[in-house]
């Protein structure tokens, strides 16, 4: 049953991400906003959002569906798409070719089919429930890499003083515990990195259920594990997060981040 919602989520994506690729690099400063402090949004977020959003009431008028852009539709619903169309707009914007775009289906407040795709790179992460996690149709796995001074960990917040001034100070720690602690701007693209084990932890606070359920779906899938800063399971609503491949070092970053 979820084969199907999975096959759709994906042939969407790719319709989504074909647009933001086409139009990478030939935004000019009208298609670019201000959205709260120190974030931006482009025309391309909203025009990609409202064809995922017209895509899923057409194919499943029953579902609801919640978008980055706005779109709340019956969210308390069984079955909700949640859609992020465009994941690292900062990025987009400066022609960093390192973005995503995502969705996800959940079923009673939990991610059960779900994509991440990188247009750029044509990355394709695909997850269901109980299925395994998979990139570009070969399964994978995270690392199993078990000391924090051997792994690759990313990190991020949303934009905000207190978050901002918060995640850098655990950063720094992070930076020197770690091999290396970087900021790559999308969550989509960096939970990935986690799942497909070329990085062994992601974390991040402040962001919402469009740039996380896809990616908790994936890495869970792939071996890994997904919790709140206080290590209790990750839920959609937690606004903090810590994911990894599951070993030793998850535990050895919460203490970092909680020190």
């Amino acid at each position: 049953m979820l084969d199907k919602y999975l096959q759709f989520a994906q042939s969407l994506a790719k319709k989504g991400g074909k647009i933001l690729r086409e139009n990478f690099g030939h935004l000019d400063k009208t298609q670019i906003e201000v959205k709260g402090y120190k974030d931006v949004v482009t025309a391309l977020d909203k025009e990609v959002e409202r064809m995922y959003v017209k895509a899923i009431r057409s194919e499943f008028p029953d579902h609801g569906i919640i978008g980055e852009e706005g779109t709340s539709d019956n969210p308390d619903n069984e079955f909700v798409w949640v859609v992020d169309p465009l994941d690292g707009t900062r990025n987009y914007t400066i022609q960093v070719p390192f973005y995503a775009t995502m969705i996800c289906l959940t079923r009673n407040n939990e991610p059960v089919a779900g994509v991440i795709y990188i247009p750029q790179i044509d990355k394709m992460y695909s997850a269901v429930k109980g299925e395994g996690a998979f990139l570009n149709g070969k399964k994978i796995h995270v690392s199993g890499v078990s000391r924090l001074a051997d792994s690759s960990v990313l990190y991020c917040h949303k934009a905000g003083e207190k978050l901002i001034k918060n995640a850098e100070k655990y950063a720094v720690r992070l930076k020197l515990a770690a091999k290396g602690a970087d900021r790559l701007r999308t969550a989509g693209g960096e939970m990935g990195l986690v799942a497909e084990g070329l990085c062994e932890a992601y974390l991040l606070d402040g962001l919402p259920i469009w740039d996380l359920v896809s990616g908790v779906l994936l890495i869970r899938e792939a071996g890994g594990r997904a919790t709140d800063f206080n290590g209790k399971n990750w839920v959609p609503g937690d606004k903090n997060i810590l994911l990894s491949n599951g070993t030793g070092i998850h535990e050895e970053i919460l203490k970092i981040i909680n020190y």
